[in-house]
């Protein structure tokens, strides 16, 4: 499985477009629309003109408030929208057996938290004319969550999301030298492994039970923001039956 390439932006280990992946239709996601990355702590200057030239005109941050940090420029929006919550009932149980850092929860959080995943959506669907950059701390486990749910709105193939996801995984040496800290893969692969599950096999299994259509019906899911998550904010023409 090829690994996605890393985008060249100073201060970043795991950035990258989520364009040129393959739909089930044949044809690619539409490249400079949606970015992935890490948090943005470490981003040097020239690194934030590397981001401007990519055409990023809005950054999501996915993090609780009390990893935030403000380090973005005043000439980029940036959107703060929690996407993990104050739920201690629903993340206790997934921070004491490390489920929350693998994409094991996502359906979980789906469906018991629909309003946190919505809130995402909704900020996207808003932002301003121009690329979104969406980010966590290690641009993992809750960016990761983003890009599934996006990638599935245009039916990306599974072998082109997992291959999608498990770049992280080969970025994470390059995000610990640079970061100072590390992503704790033997953990993650441990976690999953206890539950008869690779990190391949782990995402794919997720990414297959994802139901776009019934989901937004769950979450009440405005259609204007269903229409800019089904066509990335308007890059490519509505297909397939309109979510309900």
């Amino acid at each position: 499985m090829t690994p996605r390439p890393a985008l060249p932006i100073g201060g970043l280990a795991n950035a990258r477009d989520l364009g040129g992946l393959e739909r089930r239709d044949g044809t690619t996601t539409p490249a400079g629309v949606f970015y992935r990355s890490e948090s943005l702590e470490h981003v040097t200057a020239d690194g934030w003109d590397t981001i401007r030239e990519l055409g990023v005109a809005t950054i999501v941050d996915l993090r609780r408030p009390v990893e935030r940090t403000a380090c973005v420029p005043e000439d980029i929006d940036l959107v703060a929208v929690d996407l993990d919550g104050d739920h201690p009932e629903f993340w206790a149980p997934l921070e004491e057996d490390g489920t929350w850092g693998t994409p094991l929860y996502y359906p979980a959080h789906l469906a018991e938290l629909p309003h946190r995943m919505r809130g995402v959506l909704d900020a996207i669907a808003r932002a301003r004319t121009g690329a979104v950059l969406f980010h966590c701390a290690a641009g993992w486990d809750r960016t990761g969550f983003v890009s599934a749910v996006l990638l599935s709105a245009l039916d990306v193939t599974v072998e082109a999301a997992a291959a999608d996801y498990l770049t992280s995984f080969r970025n994470a040496d390059a995000m610990a030298t640079l970061h100072g800290h590390t992503s704790q893969v033997d953990v993650r692969i441990a976690v999953l492994a206890r539950r008869g599950h690779t990190p391949d096999s782990g995402f794919r299994a997720v990414y297959e039970g994802i139901d776009l259509a019934e989901w937004f019906a769950l979450a009440e899911v405005e259609p204007a923001t269903r229409d800019a998550i089904t066509t990335w904010r308007g890059a490519v023409a509505a297909s397939g039956p309109r979510p309900v």
